[in-house]
């Protein structure tokens, strides 16, 4: 049976749709909510979507993608350009080769790993800054920044999950 150009358009949308969305968290994460020094500690929504997808869904999930996504974030934030792209990098790649351990196994397995490749990746956007800065920086708010997005994971996979069953499939 073939498929027609309504199908085919149909599941380009549904197969874009985990980029599309990193698209909009880059985005929404860069919208000020009125709270002082919260652009400083905003939750890595795209690092989140990088993990989610790279564990469960990596062919949706070019790497070229993920470094135009990351660029596009930085030039939002104003960052050094090159390093969200750097940090999605890594979470993917990361998420990629361990997917096997995640999959099929209880949520904390994942949030787990999430916790522990967040923390490397998060490390070395800290050391890069520092080494840009040519003096270290106080780890203050890449450690806050950190404890918010690994405790809002959940949350937020919660959201992927939905999209995934019901979008995606």
């Amino acid at each position: 049976m073939r498929t027609t150009a309504v199908q085919r358009v149909d599941l380009w949308l549904r197969h874009a749709t985990p980029i599309a969305f990193m698209v909009l968290l880059a985005i929404l994460s860069t919208v000020p909510i009125g709270v002082p020094g919260y652009a400083a500690v905003v939750p890595a929504y795209t690092a989140m979507s990088a993990f989610y997808w790279a564990v469960f869904r990596p062919d949706l999930q070019p790497t070229v993608a993920l470094f135009l996504v990351g660029v596009l974030q930085d030039i939002l934030v104003a960052t050094p350009l090159g390093m969200s792209a750097l940090t999605l990098m890594v979470v993917h790649g990361l998420a990629v080769t361990q997917r096997r351990a995640f999959l099929g196994k209880p949520f904390v397995l994942a949030w787990f790993g999430f916790v522990l490749i967040y923390a490397l990746a998060a490390f070395l956007v800290w050391l890069l800054v520092s080494i840009l800065a040519l003096r270290p920086v106080g780890p203050e708010p890449a450690v806050f920044q950190y404890l918010v997005t690994v405790t809002l994971f959940p949350v937020v996979a919660w959201i992927f999950v939905r999209v995934h069953r019901h979008v995606v499939r």
